[in-house]
């Protein structure tokens, strides 16, 4: 057997060893934060989750579990409710805490693991439709196919790649010259599976309009969309660990956590708010801004592959929470262009909820959700000049999170592909486009 054969005999073997992590009988608790002394607490406790102690969690589970402690979503301010995933071992510690220390909990997931098993399909169809969390491979060939298939309006393009060699890919859909163009980029954070579903969805509506409103969209504003911005964590999260979130490159000194949250990791305030310097964070910054491949080659082809003042709105697309985010994040401060970002974001949300009813809070992020710097949107506002730049996040409001089933993804596209239309009329009525 030659060596070349040996070698990958070896290689198949190890992937074939990667096992999916596992999440039987975790549960995701909802807890309301009321008091400073609460806050203070659970951030102490989730610290201690995360060295070991705490709750009784040891070293040794630590360096092996990480990544199944998770926060899913953090309460910012007082009177707002996290969601927190524990392990079964440390449930009952952590019930008897928030009861001892009155806070107001429920149960939201009562086995995680259940809701992961109904995302994945017991048989792939092979081809790309809206039935199905898809792969990056499956998502790349259906790019593939419609490019081959609508030419003459379909142009593909890549930022370049990640840090483990995949190509980031997107499309530019556009009908004709002289088009006034939308920036999205999909995915960035590798759990939120609904968002790459949504956006190709809407891909699909751009190109075989099926009512007038999608039609005009189409065929009068440019559409640059990268579907899987975070290609690394997202094939992870596919095949590997379900909840992961950030991206795959190694730049923790001590080489034990892995990632950088990559909607940190914008070079405009960098670290000043809202991101963690610490490797084993989710919300981790990073070494230096853009040190992740993925954020230095997104922000350098927007520099150098798009004419200068063509991108009018730039949308970063993430879930759970229902919300259209604009800037600032770092302050509460106004500035001249709130008022006109907030009729674009009116637009996008109110035409969203007649479809179903679903309600989207807007506002900026400071203001609605939490502070943040480093993010995608702060940059294309402060940097590049894009005068309605927004973050938005898809359902739910955090009854199942991120692990929405597929039954899920042609309404939540459906709805959004409506705000998207209802964001282009608003931001013409003040000559936004």
């Amino acid at each position: 057997m030659s060596f070349k054969l040996l070698l990958f005999v070896g290689l198949f073997g190890l992937v074939l060893a990667v096992e999916q992590v596992r999440y039987d009988n975790y549960k995701v608790y909802n807890v309301r934060i009321d008091e400073l002394e609460q806050f203070q607490l659970l951030n102490d406790q989730e610290k201690a989750l995360k060295v070991g102690g705490g709750l009784g969690i040891t070293n040794t589970y630590i360096t092996t579990n990480l990544q199944q402690l998770s926060s899913w979503r953090e309460a910012r301010h007082l009177g707002e409710t996290s969601d927190v995933m524990l392990p079964p071992e440390y449930q009952e510690a952590f019930e008897g805490l928030v009861e001892k220390h009155n806070f107001s909990y429920s149960l939201k997931i009562g086995n995680v693991q259940t809701h992961i098993d109904a995302q994945r399909p017991k048989q792939r169809t092979g081809y790309m439709e809206w039935t199905q969390f898809h792969t990056l491979d499956e998502i790349y060939t259906w790019l593939d196919l419609i490019e081959e298939r609508y030419p003459d309006i379909v142009t593909p393009f890549t930022i370049g790649n990640s840090y483990e060699g995949r190509p980031i890919r997107g499309v530019k859909i556009s009908y004709k010259e002289g088009n006034p163009a939308v920036f999205i980029e999909s995915n960035i954070h590798a759990r939120e599976w609904i968002t790459s579903s949504t956006i190709t969805y809407f891909i699909d509506e751009l190109l075989v309009p099926r009512n007038p409103g999608v039609r005009d969209v189409a065929q009068n504003v440019d559409w640059y969309i990268i579907p899987v911005l975070n290609v690394d964590g997202f094939t992870y999260s596919h095949e590997v660990e379900r909840l992961w979130r950030k991206s795959r490159l190694p730049s923790d000194p001590t080489g034990e956590c892995i990632g950088t949250d990559l909607n940190r990791n914008f070079d405009y305030l960098w670290m000043l708010t809202g991101a963690s310097s610490d490797p084993c964070s989710e919300t981790y910054g990073g070494p230096s801004a853009e040190s992740d491949p993925e954020i230095s080659q997104l922000t350098a082809y927007i520099n150098n592959s798009i004419p200068e003042g063509t991108i009018k709105i730039y949308i970063s697309l993430h879930s759970y929470g229902q919300y259209v985010l604009s800037p600032w994040g770092h302050t509460a401060l106004e500035f001249p262009e709130h008022t006109q970002m907030m009729h674009v974001a009116k637009g996008f949300s109110d035409a969203l909820y007649r479809r179903y009813g679903t309600v989207f809070t807007y506002g900026s992020s400071a203001t609605t959700l939490y502070e943040v710097s480093g993010s995608g949107k702060e940059w294309a506002y402060a940097v590049k000049g894009i005068k309605s730049p927004y973050t938005i996040e898809l359902r739910d409001k955090g009854k199942l999170g991120f692990v929405l089933p597929p039954e899920d993804i042609i309404p939540v596209a459906r709805e959004v592909t409506e705000g998207f239309v209802g964001m282009i009329n608003a931001a013409r009525e003040i000559d936004i486009l």
